[in-house]
C-alpha cells in the first residue's frame, strides 16, 4: 500500500505556499493602489488563511467531542472557507473594471 500521508503533506504545503504568495502579491498591490478592489482582494487573500486555520482547528478540537462535531464543524468550514476567495473575486472584478476605465484603448 503506497504512503498517502506524503501526497497530503506535499497538497497541504503547496495550497499554504500559493496561499502566501497570493497575500504577498494582493498586499503589494494594496500598498501601491490603495481603492476597494485592491483591499477586497488583499483582504480576501489574508481571510484565506485564517478561515483554513480556523477550519483545521475547529476540525482538530471537535473531534473530542464525536465523529457528529467533526461532520458540523467540516460543513461549517465548507460554507465559510469559500467567502474570502468571493471577495478576493469582487475584489479583482472591480480592480479590473477601473483599469479598463483608465486605459480603454489597450487590447
Amino acid at each position: 500500500m503506497a504512503n498517502y500521508e506524503a501526497y497530503f503533506m506535499v497538497g497541504g504545503v503547496l495550497t499554504a505556499l500559493g496561499k502566501l504568495i497570493l497575500v504577498l502579491a494582493s498586499g503589494i498591490l494594496f500598498t501601491k493602489q490603495r481603492n476597494l478592489g485592491t483591499t477586497l482582494m488583499f483582504l480576501g487573500s489574508v481571510l484565506s488563511i485564517v478561515f483554513s486555520l480556523g477550519t483545521l482547528l475547529l476540525t482538530t478540537f471537535s473531534a473530542q467531542a464525536g465523529q457528529e462535531s467533526v461532520i458540523k464543524a467540516n460543513a461549517l468550514g465548507s460554507l465559510l472557507t469559500p467567502l474570502p476567495y468571493i471577495l478576493f473575486a469582487i475584489g479583482l472584478l472591480l480592480f479590473v473594471i477601473k483599469q479598463v476605465k483608465k486605459h480603454p484603448g489597450n487590447g
